[in-house]
């Protein structure tokens, strides 16, 4: 059995205890190509080809040991399943973005948002979209509001009001554990 550093994005997606798991694993059986393909950024973290499953992989790999971990100081308030459902789709727009130009599911998003000034969030937020019709799923709120502020509270940070919750707090974590402090590691790990 693979310890936790060497456990591959489709053996992590199989451990999700929720409902939506075959959806996961759904998705990533019809995106595979793309997703192994795709780079993880253009060049801040895992910018290489398949950085992009690697990426994804390491933020499971983060949320299974530090989930843990803090539970047990006190538990927490949220699924790691949840948190790892979030993860799974937190960067969602990458392989549309960084895709082939050639590919037609890729071609339709590039297209829309060539311009300097496009805004990939907004593709993301439509991509997620047509996959809960598509693939009949949705969010709970809490998750929501994880993946608005998977990358930090931005703009809308308050001193006076908490914007994101406790699990985007833990999500953002995770994903800020892969992409500042291992940016560079983790290759061929999701395969």
């Amino acid at each position: 059995m693979p310890n936790e550093t060497t456990k591959n994005l489709l053996s992590l997606l199989h451990e999700i205890k929720d409902p939506r798991q075959e959806i996961l694993i759904q998705i990533y059986h019809d995106h595979a190509p793309l997703f192994q393909k795709a780079e993880g950024s253009s060049h801040n973290h895992q910018n290489w080809v398949g950085g992009y499953v690697d990426h994804i992989a390491e933020c499971l790999r983060i949320n299974n040991v530090t989930y843990n971990a803090l539970s047990q100081i006190r538990p927490l308030d949220f699924k790691k399943d949840s948190a790892a459902i979030v993860l799974f789709f937190h960067d969602i727009e990458k392989p549309f973005k960084y895709g082939s130009n050639e590919d037609s599911r890729c071609q339709k998003w590039q297209k829309k948002y060539s311009s300097a000034t496009a805004c990939w969030e907004n593709a993301k937020w439509e991509i997620l979209h047509e996959m809960m019709h598509h693939y009949q799923f949705s969010f709970s709120d809490e998750e929501l509001n994880a993946l608005k502020y998977t990358h930090g509270e931005g703009n809308d940070h308050r001193k006076n009001a908490r914007v994101s919750g406790p699990l985007a707090a833990h999500v953002h974590h995770c994903d800020n554990t892969s992409a500042r402090i291992w940016f560079n590691e983790g290759e061929k790990l999701a395969a």
